[in-house]
């Protein structure tokens, strides 16, 4: 039985009046700038990975203690196939590493297109954020083939 509230005479019941509820389309706002110069690193980290005998990021924490790979690995060497037009290798590596690389022209193009350079956040749903991130370590520990 819900509780009785208070009211004046003419009060009007609205959704300000339901009991508050957790909220399963929570979103998370993310700001553009920081994201616009992270994709401008990471690309340029990857593209001289390109011309180095070895990789300029260090290997996983996790992977290294645990042997466990986290739900990121796989994605360095998914843009360094990338940049090397080997979406194949890159596939295979991590396949979220093709999403992240096309997550990351759309904001490099949000920033070069004048209507929406005043764009300054982004609203994601945090379930859509957990659901890749889970769905990347279940491929990353179950599936993927580099990590076998």
């Amino acid at each position: 039985m819900a509780a009785e509230h208070s009211h004046s005479a003419g009060h009007v019941h609205s959704s300000e009046c339901a009991p508050k509820r957790l909220r399963l389309r929570a979103t998370m706002s993310l700001p553009l700038v920081p994201l616009r110069w992270l994709v401008v690193g990471c690309i340029g980290i990857a593209a001289f990975g390109m011309v180095l005998p070895f990789s300029p990021i260090p290997p996983c924490p996790m992977l290294t203690l645990t042997r466990v790979p986290c739900p990121l690995c796989g994605m360095t060497r998914s843009a360094r196939s990338l940049l090397s037009f080997d979406i194949a290798s890159a596939l295979r590596y991590q396949p979220f590493g093709l999403l992240a690389f096309i997550g990351g022209l759309a904001i490099l193009g949000m920033w070069a297109l004048p209507r929406t350079r005043a764009v300054s956040t982004v609203r994601v749903p945090v379930s859509l954020l957990l659901a890749l991130f889970a769905t990347s370590w279940i491929w990353n520990i179950a599936f993927n083939p580099t990590f076998a």
